[in-house]
């Protein structure tokens, strides 16, 4: 029977009343892949298109002249069949990652005449060189290798008339039973067939009518012809189905669904849809607003749910705390101030979530003021002392002791971003006075009451902690200190202003002052009749005092110590504890004494990448996160510095009054382990006395190793090596000297010699390690280290590493791997990395340190500071051999990827990635660790924040240094950083592109900082140009009802100032 009449005698079937488009759809979906690949394998001849389109041209021409009332353009239906174009308005996100365009999805083509040139002789022709865009010209006297390029070149043309075509195969679902001898890969899915399928599958194969390719002949290919290979597009709708992502919100959806007891769990279910969010900016941009919001409210709905399976009080505070942060994002103020209400009804003992609603009191403009936050910090000191009143040890009272110290710090630091510097000064010398100076003969009572014999010794005015000639509460009882206040002390005289707006003067009016009244004054002083502010009476410091008791004194003072220190906008001189990590982490408490972020014009940028690779590493930052050791304390040249100098940034007064603290607590009081630290904060900020200062600190504590290192140190930086070498000589021959002491010292000097380019020196150095004091002298003298001395120190420093491994001093293991880390860089001969003569193999002892680095991780101390100080020490390793000579970029920039993964907020390892990575490359390495590790959460903090800022204004523009901020001041971790609103006033009023900017941003600043001053000034000192008087006006009436401190009257100076300019007009020149 012929093919008709079986078509006739066909039995007609439902399906085929469909409508067309509908009936075809899924078969032209199915057959999207059969097209494309077809086209991709068989170059379609130039000609023929270009012959279809004519016709096709010519055909709708001659209809149109025979129907003119048909509509031009074709209906959306007609367009939708013709599936061999597709309208892309959103670009490929996978170009930028991999740094081009997919090769494969290229269509194949010729250049028209063979590669002649246009306006020139025939016989000049372009070769293409392989596969790349490289293009040679050759003339009629060049020729080409048959067994080169010509070979391919005719291969090509064989190939373009005879293409084979590829048939692809369709995978064929199976539906499993469970009979069978195995397990399916994928799910089976069962799929409805008709009976017309069967008879209709030979049209499958055939083109759509009007196909671009025109109409298919028979006999261009056969099926013998015919490859078949798999569709891998139909398991494009199955990616989704097993993406990592999704497979874990699978997981833990199942997880909740199954054990809604599990607060972990729904935790990490919440957490993952940060995750799901960043899946969702495509392209590498960040999220808006309103996906933020978006995704907020969905976590605000899982957490509702999470509370309500809440078994245990722990779990529903954690619980809560989290609601009110989501909810922030999403509820109206008057929904945020009534469940906070709830909130604090159901857990008001819980710390984090007072915290969080201080911070939502604090920086609420409509309804803060200076007295009430006040009140709500001297409430909450209240009740943690009566939390540990009870005199019986609690496992809870430590944790309780931390929190007052947090709660202090965060107290005084508010009272003086507020203007009351005085109180808040006067604040830390009572608490110092409390802790340190205590007189050892006084009773103790039962409760934490401060005693009267304190207040008569604050009233008598005597000098106190940080002013000259003080010596403390306890020698005033014994009667050995001063009896009487201080000579009274004059003001200076005001710099008069240079400008006639009245508005700008008072603002240089106020700010003198400002600087003038850090420190409380006497009653005696010039100036304290006419503020009542000046002087601090016991009573308006006695609700803020802390008076903890002795015992626990030992246990707290490095925390306290930390604390005071970061009030003094200086590094913590320890960073081991989690509530010093916490301050240091903290919008509300860290500062910089620089108060703006430097950043870059685009003027000072090096145009060239190579000038740039030659610029060293940035070794200062105005914020900086790293673990406090002696190499950064007193670093070499070249390294990076942890300590500020503060002398010409903070007022006379305060640094004067900071630095006679540091030495007092040193000297007088004897907290001996604060040595070192005062040694570099002198050296800092006053050079040229170290050696005064190191003699009097070595006088009263000989013993202090960390005195020896951090002088010999700074004697080496000076040039005086011969004074550094002696000095460490000194401190080695010590007869009280351990073996650990012994060892630092040891690897410090082995360090100096190395920065010297003596690596012969450092050798010995390092081998003198394993030999007794007696035989140290005659090894460092010698010409070089034996094989023998090299095993024998090698063996020494691995044995007591992997020792006090074991033991879990994981501190004390870290120095001797550190040193073991630098002999093999010394002695190893690998030749896998590049070396010059002058440098060692790296490779060896990187090998070394991550070894070391297993080892910590596998015995879970991972993220532990001494782990950090290891992962420090090797970085200083890898820039050393950096900038001795070759190296491999590559290497660099994989082991600084490892070290920013455990430690994402290390300013050293980012500076150091950031270092000498392409400035011009498609993908960005250094923005690409930003977003995904260094500023995801929870990892985000302020020092990261100013990083990002200060590497766009190097490398980028205006605009996206003007994006860093606004990302930096949209995140958690900075919204409420008054130096960084700051900055970025100033940032946009110092551009002329965003000069108009400024001014809105002024307002934005307020409203997320109401309690700070300086904020509050930026109108009068960066804006005053660009402000109108009744805004001023406004923004000085806002100031004072806020609460905030105010010198000097606005409106009386400005009518004087204006009145005292038109006497001087008028005065006759």
């Amino acid at each position: 029977m012929s093919s008709k009449q079986g078509r006739i005698a066909a039995v007609p079937k439902f399906s085929s009343f469909k409508p067309k488009l509908e009936s075809t759809h899924a078969q032209r979906e199915e057959g999207k892949a059969d097209e494309s690949s077809q086209r991709g394998a068989r170059p379609v001849s130039p000609k023929g298109d270009h012959h279809g389109l004519l016709v096709n041209v010519s055909h709708h021409t001659n209809n149109k002249s025979h129907h003119p009332n048909l509509p031009q353009r074709p209906s959306p239906l007609e367009q939708d069949r013709d599936t061999s174009f597709i309208h892309d308005k959103r670009g490929d996100s996978l170009i930028r990652r991999y740094g081009g365009i997919n090769r494969r999805e290229v269509p194949n083509y010729r250049r028209y005449g063979s590669g002649r040139v246009l306006g020139v002789d025939g016989y000049m022709r372009i070769d293409r060189s392989g596969s790349r865009d490289e293009f040679f010209i050759l003339t009629h006297r060049e020729t080409r290798s048959l067994l080169g390029s010509d070979r391919k070149t005719l291969l090509a043309k064989g190939g373009h008339y005879k293409s084979q075509p590829i048939r692809i195969r369709r995978e064929q679902l199976q539906t499993v039973s469970g009979s069978e001898d195995f397990l399916p890969l994928k799910p089976s899915r069962k799929r409805k067939r008709s009976g017309s399928e069967s008879g209709d599958s030979s049209n499958e194969e055939e083109r759509p009518y009007r196909s671009i390719h025109g109409k298919s002949k028979s006999h261009e290919h056969s099926d013998s012809d015919l490859d078949y290979a798999s569709d891998t597009s139909a398991n494009l709708g199955d990616q989704k189905e097993y993406d990592p992502v999704n497979l874990k919100s699978i997981e833990l959806s199942r997880r909740v669904r199954e054990h809604p007891q599990d607060i972990d769990a729904w935790f990490e279910l919440v957490n993952h849809q940060d995750a799901l969010l960043r899946m969702s900016a495509q392209d590498g941009r960040h999220p808006t607003a309103a996906e933020i919001r978006s995704f907020a409210d969905i976590k605000l709905s899982m957490l509702e749910q999470a509370y309500s399976h809440s078994t245990t009080d722990p779990q529903r505070e954690r619980l809560q705390l989290r609601i009110m942060q989501e909810g922030s994002k999403v509820w109206e103020a008057k929904t945020i101030s009534r469940r906070w209400e709830e909130a604090l009804q159901k857990h008001g003992t819980s710390f984090e979530l007072w915290r969080e609603y201080t911070s939502f009191r604090q920086t609420k403009l409509s309804t803060f003021e200076y007295e009430q936050i006040k009140q709500l910090y001297i409430e909450r000191l209240r009740w943690l002392e009566s939390a540990v009143l009870p005199k019986q040890p609690h496992s809870d009272h430590p944790e309780i002791y931390r929190q007052m110290i947090y709660v202090f710090l965060r107290t005084t630091r508010f009272i003086a971003d507020s203007g009351h510097k005085e109180l808040a000064t006067a604040a830390w010398q009572a608490i110092l006075e409390f802790t340190f100076a205590r007189p050892a003969a006084l009773l103790e009572e039962s409760e934490f009451k401060v005693p009267s014999s304190f207040q008569d010794f604050w009233e008598s005015e005597v000098p106190r902690i940080g002013e000259e000639s003080a010596q403390g509460w306890a020698a005033f009882e014994r009667g050995d200190g001063p009896s009487e206040p201080p000579e009274p002390r004059r003001l200076d005289e005001l710099v008069s202003p240079s400008t006639r707006d009245g508005y700008k003067a008072w603002a240089s009016i106020e700010q003198q002052r400002a600087q003038a009244a850090t420190n409380p004054a006497r009653t005696m002083d010039d100036g304290a009749e006419d503020d009542p502010f000046r002087v601090v009476m016991f009573a308006d410091v006695q609700d803020l005092l802390l008076y903890f008791p002795r015992e626990v004194i030992p246990d707290i003072q490095h925390q306290l110590l930390d604390a005071f220190l970061i009030f003094c906008q200086l590094p913590p001189a320890r960073c081991h504890s989690d509530i010093t990590q916490d301050m240091i982490q903290d919008d509300f408490l860290v500062r910089s004494s620089m108060k703006l972020i430097t950043t870059e014009n685009p003027s000072d940028r090096t145009a060239v990448s190579e000038e740039q690779n030659k610029r060293p590493p940035e070794f200062t930052h105005d914020y900086h996160h790293m673990s406090v050791t002696p190499e950064v304390l007193f670093p070499l040249p070249h390294w990076f510095n942890t300590m500020k100098k503060i002398r010409d940034d903070i007022p006379v007064g305060q640094y004067q009054w900071i630095s006679t603290t540091l030495k007092q607590l040193v000297r007088i009081f004897g907290v001996r382990e604060l040595g070192p630290y005062y040694l570099a904060f002198e050296s800092a900020n006053d050079p040229g006395k170290e050696k005064k200062t190191a003699k009097a600190l070595l006088k009263q504590d000989s013993s202090n190793v960390n005195l020896y290192m951090g002088y010999s140190m700074l004697e080496w930086a000076k040039g005086n090596k011969d004074n550094a070498r002696n000095t460490v000589d000194a401190a080695v021959a010590l007869a009280t000297i351990s073996t650990h002491d012994r060892a630092s010292l040891g690897i410090s000097a082995a360090w100096m010699e190395a920065s010297d380019c003596n690596m012969a020196k450092a050798t010995l150095r390092l081998c003198s390690l394993s030999e007794d004091t007696s035989s140290t002298a005659s090894i460092t003298e010698g010409p070089a280290a034996s094989t023998a001395q090299i095993l024998k120190s090698r063996q020494f420093l691995s044995s007591k590493r992997d020792y006090l491994l074991s033991s879990g001093d994981a501190g004390r293991a870290v120095v001797y791997a550190e040193g073991l880390a630098l002999l093999e860089y010394l002695t190893r001969q690998s030749n896998k990395e590049p070396a010059s003569g002058s440098q060692g193999d790296i490779w060896s002892a990187i090998s070394s340190i991550s070894t070391c680095s297993s080892e910590l991780v596998s015995r879970g101390l991972g993220s532990t500071s001494a782990h950090e100080q290891l992962l420090q020490s090797a970085a200083r390793l890898l820039y050393y051999h950096a900038s001795q000579g070759p190296f491999r970029p590559g290497f660099l920039r994989e082991q600084l990827t490892k070290y920013i993964n455990f430690f994402p907020r290390n300013t050293i390892f980012l500076s150091l990635f950031a270092w000498r990575e392409a400035r011009l490359s498609i993908d960005d390495r250094v923005r690409s660790i930003l977003d995904k590790t260094v500023l995801a959460e929870p990892h985000d903090c302020v020092s990261s924040r100013v990083f990002a800022i200060r590497y766009e204004s190097r490398t980028g523009n205006v605009h996206s240094t003007r994006a860093a901020f606004e990302h930096a001041l949209e995140s958690e971790a900075c919204k409420n950083h008054p130096d960084l609103w700051i900055s970025y006033i100033r940032f946009c009023h110092d551009r002329k592109e965003l000069r108009s900017k400024a001014k809105s941003v002024f307002y934005r600043a307020i409203q997320h900082c109401p309690w700070s001053k300086e904020v509050f000034m930026e109108a009068f000192v960066t804006l005053v140009r660009d402000t109108d008087s009744s805004e001023l006006k406004s923004v000085y009436n806002t100031l004072c009802e806020k609460g905030l401190r105010v010198h000097v009257e606005m409106e009386e100076f400005v009518e004087k100032w204006r009145r005292e300019q038109k006497e001087r007009d008028r005065r006759p020149r």
